[in-house]
């Protein structure tokens, strides 16, 4: 695989994803084309995920160069990398669901939610639980990964002139 391809990204994302069936499964619609659709999502959760990144930190590398096209960077895209924008992508990907959530929340009582769900209000606690363990894993990556040499993997001194 290219050194420069999106390809391991999206492939570690999809393995992230892939214990939920409504990733990949559409009605009334064939297994080639619900693949097709997931990557498209992909894509679309790639290019949110570099918008994300830019917006938290600097990188030494400019990922708003990405060719949507070719699907590639103009640099190669080192493991750390990999793993922080998969990471990052799922976060978007989780943050989906927690929209839906909290409108439901919004509009009943926590009573309400437990008389009228039972079982299901510990499971969506649980899924809040585990979206916001995601963030927090997400900057922690973030903030290690710009704390570090891109290619070495060695911390970053500063060096202060007097």
């Amino acid at each position: 695989m290219d050194k420069n391809s999106s390809k391991s990204i999206i492939q570690r994302f999809l393995f992230k994803v892939q214990n939920n069936p409504d990733f990949f499964n559409y009605f009334n619609v064939e297994e080639d084309e619900a693949m097709e659709l997931a990557l498209r999502r992909t894509r679309g959760y790639l290019s949110e995920a570099l918008s994300v990144l830019t917006l938290k930190c600097s990188p030494d590398v400019d990922f708003k160069s990405y060719d949507e096209e070719l699907e590639e960077f103009p640099f190669d895209i080192v493991e750390s990398e990999i793993e922080l924008i998969a990471t990052i992508m799922f976060e978007l990907f989780l943050a989906k669901d927690i929209a839906k959530l909290r409108v439901h929340n919004n509009l009943l009582t926590s009573q309400d939610l437990k008389s009228v769900y039972g079982v299901g209000y510990a499971e969506r606690r649980s899924f809040v639980e585990m979206y916001e363990k995601t963030q927090t894993w997400s900057d922690n990556l973030i903030d290690g990964y710009i704390a570090r040499d891109r290619l070495t993997g060695k911390r970053k001194t500063i060096i202060y002139d007097l």
